[in-house]
């Protein structure tokens, strides 16, 4: 792997992606920074040895306006692609010939063991897209070296960014008048066995590309969930409702090994209520916008389930 730009808040790797038509010549991009500017593009140089006569593939997650910057700089390739790894493929997004073509999809071939998968479900209103992201950016801090991913099964529009912003009413206002909730309309209701189906098949080829994925599964132990479930290795239940946590195990458990229960309080309270054979606490509260961290307690749990998967 060359690298170039080794102090720049951006990082990029030349690599090779294995797919069924060959190796593929791939440009990583790593941020070195929490926060990256766009007054980073003008001093943004290439690797020296990527090779413009043939194709580029753009890997990594990045801001919109950097990868826009990188397809200028690349686009004297045959053609550009960009890593999709929910699907697991290369798509392929500018063409100057015949094969690929613009929209064609080149599976990738990872060789790795798949990653724990961990599952995060409770009733609505109990916190569990804070904790979700809490946990994401615990587990980021404690393992620098590994890509952590959250993953959002759910169609209420929500991303990282839904926690990491100043104007946190302006986000609920977006969320609120842009989500399409399709389990309400007779018509698109029909739609949610496959879309959960999508979710499963992400989670699939996730796992097999981070070192710890994620999983925000919504709020409600649906039937239609149990393919993406299946695709998990371990879960977390935080419920505001004593009575909803029997009904989360039971959804989870013949599939998936229990990490921790968090009972969710509106007030400022900790308490350890067991540690065996799962982690049980009674926290909160868990607000957008300002709860970064988990209990260091419950990051111990979390960090040992990721050590003893296979």
């Amino acid at each position: 792997m060359l690298s170039s730009n080794a102090l720049h808040p951006v990082q990029l790797n030349l690599t090779l992606l294995s797919s069924h038509s060959g190796s593929l010549q791939t440009l990583a991009i790593t941020l070195n920074s929490p926060v990256v500017h766009p007054d980073c593009l003008p001093t943004l140089k290439l690797p020296p040895e990527i090779n413009l006569t043939r194709e580029v593939v753009l890997y990594g997650r990045s801001p919109t306006w950097l990868y826009g910057a990188l397809i200028h700089k690349c686009q004297a390739a045959p053609w550009l692609g960009c890593y999709d790894a929910r699907s697991q493929a290369v798509i392929v997004i500018h063409s100057r010939v015949e094969s690929p073509a613009i929209g064609d999809r080149l599976p990738v071939t990872l060789n790795r063991q798949p990653c724990p998968a961990i599952l995060i479900g409770g009733p609505p209103n109990s916190g569990k897209s804070v904790l979700s992201n809490a946990t994401r950016l615990s587990l980021t801090a404690q393992l620098p070296n590994d890509t952590i991913y959250l993953h959002r099964a759910s169609w209420d529009g929500e991303g990282n960014w839904t926690y990491e912003t100043a104007q946190p009413s302006f986000v609920e206002a977006l969320v609120r008048n842009h989500e399409y909730r399709i389990h309400e309309d007779p018509e698109t209701a029909k739609l949610i066995p496959g879309f959960f189906q999508s979710h499963a098949d992400a989670v699939a080829n996730l796992r097999n590309l981070v070192d710890c994925l994620l999983v925000d599964v919504g709020g409600l132990p649906q039937r239609e969930k149990v393919p993406l479930v299946e695709q998990c290795s371990h879960y977390m239940i935080i419920s505001r409702l004593p009575e909803a946590v029997d009904v989360w195990h039971q959804f989870c458990q013949p599939h998936l090994k229990p990490i921790a229960v968090i009972h969710s309080v509106l007030s400022d309270e900790f308490e350890v209520l067991q540690t065996t054979p799962w982690l049980e606490i009674k926290a909160g509260p868990w607000l957008m916008g300002a709860t970064q961290t988990i209990p260091d307690i419950l990051l111990k749990h979390i960090l040992n389930a990721i050590q003893q998967s296979p």
